[in-house]
């Protein structure tokens, strides 16, 4: 019996012995993978986190190296036109002027047209929108006494039932309801229009017109255009008696006129083997 007993002594005492190795000795595979990547995920993390440190330090080092940049007090610039119409003709150096009221476009071609054919007869030009102007009593009223031999010329469309453009309605209503003297001003009217409508070409006629009642002179007829027919012919036509009249008033030789700011000149080289030019 006492020798059962002992048996069962050793066995208990191996037993515990085993444990005893497994809890404190060596891991299992399994305990041993996890171990590791444990360690692994404490390394990356510990490195992240020196990047990060680093980072932030030497952006507050290049923030501390950054030297304030002086701003001085803003330009005063302005992308509208400042002053009057006729300052800007004053810098610019010129003494004919081309309103054009204009819905689609068609009068404010024409008074381009016009603007370089003024040009050319040496009388340098400017288009004018009318919406631009903020007051038109110093406007007309310092155009035929402070420019010399200058001259305004009104392309003006009707639109729907006999009103002005948009960009014509402040200068049509203040045409309406002023009495202000437009003595020294000379000018000339084309109006567009279309025979279909019952109020037609109304707004060129009431320009012409009322600017004569306010004292200005008219030195060529109103011309008419027609968008129903042929309006470029009506255009064409018109202009054509306009600029020999304007050259007389002035009296501007029209023959020499030509000449005044051409920006080329002709060269003829009789020098030059034709088989050595280029024709194309």
């Amino acid at each position: 019996a006492s020798h059962k007993k002992m048996e069962k002594f050793e066995y208990a005492a191996n037993s515990q012995a085993n444990n005893m190795e497994k809890e404190g000795g060596e891991l299992s595979p399994e305990q041993s993978a996890f171990g590791m990547l444990d360690i692994v995920l404490s390394v990356v993390i510990v490195v992240i986190i020196v990047l990060l440190a680093r980072r932030f330090i030497r952006k507050r080092k290049d923030e501390d190296n950054i030297k304030p940049i002086l701003i001085g007090k803003p330009l005063n610039v302005s992308t509208t036109h400042t002053g009057s119409f006729v300052d800007r003709m004053k810098s610019r150096k010129k003494n004919v002027i081309v309103f054009y009221g204009s819905q689609t476009g068609t009068a404010e071609e024409f008074a381009t047209r016009l603007s370089k054919d003024a040009s050319r007869l040496g009388m340098p030009a400017i288009t004018f929108d009318p919406e631009e102007c903020s007051d038109w009593e110093e406007g007309l009223g310092k155009l035929g006494k402070d420019i010399e031999g200058s001259l305004a010329i009104f392309c003006m469309a009707t639109y729907g039932e006999g009103d002005p453009t948009d960009n014509a309605q402040e200068f049509y209503d203040w045409l309406k309801e002023t009495s202000f003297s437009l003595d020294g001003l000379k000018y000339t009217v084309f109006a567009l229009g279309n025979k279909t409508y019952e109020h037609y070409n109304a707004m060129g006629r009431y320009i012409d017109e009322r600017l004569e009642e306010l004292g200005a002179e008219r030195i060529y007829k109103r011309g008419e255009g027609d968008d129903d027919a042929n309006i470029e012919e009506d255009f064409v036509t018109w202009k054509e008696g306009l600029w020999p009249s304007v050259a007389q008033y002035y009296g501007i030789d029209s023959s020499q006129a030509t000449q005044v700011r051409r920006d080329y000149e002709l060269t003829i080289h009789t020098d030059l083997n034709p088989t050595e030019i280029f024709s194309g």
